[in-house]
């Protein structure tokens, strides 16, 4: 059976000429029904990008976008449709998501209307109902009749779940969903997230800058994907992924993850950069991206090669020679 999603080669160009920025360059993504992927990366890596794409909120420059093995550009007009009401997303900013001048109710109840969900006013409002509860607003009656200004962060974060539960996606772009809401509510979030996945056969594309965050999230049986200025540098299970990084940047990533027991914390191995300057993406280095960077840089090999991702026998793939064969003992945190 072919990947729900997958990404062939894809890339995505901005601006023109001199100014021209590659967001996204040549990646390769599949995600199979049921899974959890957590891209992972800095601001500015890319990952927002690469979700949009994979919604057709932005088309790529170049490769394919394929849902169910079908190329997303060659579709039927009503295959198309089937497609972007099955691909869901879910913004980082609920109050810029939400119609400031509707209600909760409104919110709810036109897009079941409007797709065919709902059979009449009185079955969107039950179906509105049932909805608010499966994401933990209740009572119900509560919101209903609320603006997106009269609620907190993560109650507007629930409602933008509700509102794309609305069309029974099969698959959710999860775009630094709980990025903007108190740090005491994020995992609350990220436990309804799991429990729609079993509920509802949800597949998702989880996407955040916190590494801590998206091993909690697919911890049971998901992947971590790792991207840098564009390009994916590693991928696999996210135990192994956790406990064995092999591309250095994951290895940042995860040396960078606050750690709550300080005997612990003593124990963590620490990274030192070279350098703490993330290059411009108008003028990024030859090579290796990272090895501005990177500890191990070697010269004449990642400042002249740009790194392929390889398949490495733990599980996975990494895009770096030097690294890929030894086994790094970091401290899961």
């Amino acid at each position: 059976m072919a990947p729900i999603i997958e990404l062939q080669n894809v890339s995505r160009f901005f601006g023109k000429n001199k100014e021209e920025v590659t967001a996204v360059d040549d990646i390769s993504l599949a995600i199979e029904h049921g899974e959890i992927v957590c891209l992972v990366g800095e601001s500015g890596c890319g990952k927002s990008t690469t979700g949009r794409m994979v919604v057709d909120l932005l088309k790529p420059s170049q490769g394919k976008l394929l849902y169910r093995g079908q190329d997303v550009r060659q579709m039927s007009r009503s295959d198309y449709t089937a497609y972007r009401r099955a691909v869901q997303i879910i913004h980082q900013d609920p109050y810029a998501s939400l119609n400031p001048t509707q209600t909760v109710r409104q919110m709810i109840t036109v897009p079941l209307l409007r797709h065919k969900k709902a059979t009449s006013n009185a079955d969107a409002e039950r179906r509105a109902a049932e909805l608010l509860e499966i994401v933990d607003l209740t009572p119900v009656s509560d919101f209903l009749n609320k603006y997106p200004h009269q609620l907190s962060g993560g109650q507007r974060q629930r409602v933008s779940v509700a509102r794309a539960l609305t069309v029974e996606p099969k698959f959710i772009v999860a775009d630094e969903a709980v990025s903007m809401v108190d740090v005491s509510i994020r995992v609350s979030l990220l436990n309804m997230l799991s429990r729609l996945k079993s509920e509802f056969d949800v597949t998702f594309l989880f996407i955040t800058h916190d590494l801590a965050l998206a091993k909690y999230f697919s911890w049971e049986g998901g992947r971590i994907t790792v991207m840098y200025l564009g390009r994916i540098v590693e991928e696999g299970p996210t135990s192994r992924v956790i406990a064995d990084p092999r591309h250095p940047y994951t290895q940042a990533l995860l040396a960078a993850v606050p750690e709550a027991d300080p005997e612990l914390a003593h124990k963590k191995r620490h990274m030192e950069l070279r350098s703490a300057e993330i290059p411009s993406l108008l003028a990024l280095p030859n090579g290796c991206t990272f090895h501005p960077r990177c500890p191990y840089f070697v010269p004449g090999e990642c400042d002249v090669n740009v790194p392929r991702l390889e398949r490495i026998p733990e599980g996975g793939s990494v895009a770096c020679p030097v690294r890929k064969s030894e086994t790094i003992e970091l401290l899961a945190a």
